[in-house]
């Protein structure tokens, strides 16, 4: 666990290498940015817009493909779907998989990293063949969503999910899986 070190300094604002400067004449060093290899950040960041906004599917995943994010064929991709912006080449989606507008699929957290409470954590996340994601459904780092599986809208994903099941909720919990053939 890394502690906040806190130095003199002065007035109140966001300066360089994450330091918080507080009305208090302190200044606060937290983490710094996670650092990746330029051309991989150029090659996430160019094709991020034209990935969410693009007018079909098949272009969507064309931009995400470019992006770095392995995406296998006759993949859904709705409007303004984020998938991993910083480790993109993280994010792993099977053939026939929907993934509907504005669901998020993680393959980074920091949050743990900026509250000084540990690391952030990488972890491959993904979507099994022929599984359905609904709108505003968070997936986070490290899960792996089963074939033929259904997360429902606003679900926010914090576990694996065995093939065949819907889940529902946050965290999302198991409501129906269907019986083994």
């Amino acid at each position: 666990m890394k502690e906040l070190a806190v130095k003199q300094s002065s007035s109140f604002q966001m300066g360089r290498g994450s330091q918080l400067k507080s009305s208090a004449n302190q200044r606060i060093d937290g983490p710094s940015r996670t650092k990746r290899e330029l051309r991989l950040r150029l090659r996430s960041t160019l094709f991020l817009l034209p990935a969410w906004f693009a007018p079909s599917s098949n272009l969507r995943v064309g931009f995400h493909r470019a992006r770095g994010v392995k995406i296998e064929s006759g993949v859904e991709i709705g409007y303004m779907v984020i998938l991993d912006n910083l480790y993109p080449e993280l994010v792993t989606i099977r053939s026939g998989a929907t993934i509907s507008a504005r669901a998020t699929v993680l393959a980074h957290d920091e949050a743990y990293l900026y509250a000084g409470l540990g690391d952030e954590k990488v972890a491959a996340t993904s979507i099994g063949r022929g599984s359905f994601v609904g709108v505003n459904a968070v997936i986070l780092p490290g899960v792996a969503i089963g074939d033929g599986a259904v997360i429902g809208a606003g679900a926010v994903v914090t576990s694996n999910v065995p093939d065949r099941t819907v889940v529902v909720g946050i965290p999302a919990r198991p409501v129906v899986r269907e019986a083994e053939e």
